[in-house]
């Protein structure tokens, strides 16, 4: 069974990064629709649009608020993917298969080598650990750069029971106890580094600069039936159905 895509996005959002991924995703990726929440680049349209205002203080109320949105929509699948928009895929999937990266002990221990007076971020992970062993279930990460899926049901299920939980993917992959595969993390950080993965993921700066988006630019060369064409919205808008001028410039 295909689900629906979800991308996350901000109102402003503007960024070259997702059209690449949205052409990945068709030449590679079998899915129902292609959502968008929040933002809407104005020459990309999805196959649904769903507008949020994105209320909170922080990127994660943002990021949560407009998931929630997409927990309640009965219009989707009820199984649904999450992508980001610097998720590329390289190679057909034939398969629904969720991915964890190791333990989330062993991210903590490399987090605060590099970062060794800490993070909001190791204090999350450090409190979504405790939390997990404290309910005798699994600490695997599954905070991988990777597409994941959810049930709508479930997730929504998890908020209600424990809102304000954060590290999402990996509370709710623990806490159901999701089939997974162990895969290392794909994200592509330096400027010279094309990997030969089947899922790619990049930074700006390496998409903008760096070989790996030289690379997917090429690769992922033909655009999706997803970007607006310009000069023919543009016609269809000054055309009507019997050809006759509706207004002039």
């Amino acid at each position: 069974m295909k689900h629906d895509i979800v991308y996350i996005l901000k109102n402003d959002y503007d960024s070259e990064e997702l059209r690449y991924s949205i052409r990945s995703v068709v030449q590679n990726f079998p899915y129902r629709k292609l959502v968008f929440v929040g933002g809407c680049p104005k020459d990309i349209k999805p196959d649904i649009y769903i507008p949020d205002l994105q209320e909170g203080a922080t990127k994660w109320e943002r990021s949560m608020h407009s998931l929630q949105l997409v927990l309640d929509n009965d219009e989707l699948t009820e199984d649904i993917w999450l992508f980001n928009d610097d998720f590329f895929i390289m190679d057909p999937v034939r398969s629904d298969v969720n991915y964890f990266s190791g333990s989330l002990e062993r991210q903590i221990i490399e987090m605060k080598q590099k970062h060794p007076r800490g993070s909001g971020y190791i204090r999350s992970l450090e409190s979504l650990r405790a939390s997990l062993f404290n309910m005798n279930k699994d600490t695997l990460c599954f905070a991988l750069h990777i597409p994941f899926l959810i049930n709508r049901v479930k997730a929504e299920k998890l908020f209600e029971e424990y809102p304000g939980t954060k590290m999402f993917r990996s509370f709710y992959g623990n806490y159901y106890g999701i089939d997974c595969s162990f895969m290392r993390d794909v994200k592509i950080y330096d400027l010279e580094t094309v990997p030969d993965t089947a899922y790619i993921s990049t930074t700006d700066d390496s998409f903008s600069k760096g070989k790996v988006g030289e690379f997917l630019r090429a690769y992922f060369a033909s655009p999706s039936k997803y970007e607006r064409n310009t000069l023919v919205e543009t016609i269809k808008e000054i055309y009507d159905e019997d050809g006759e001028i509706r207004y002039e410039n």
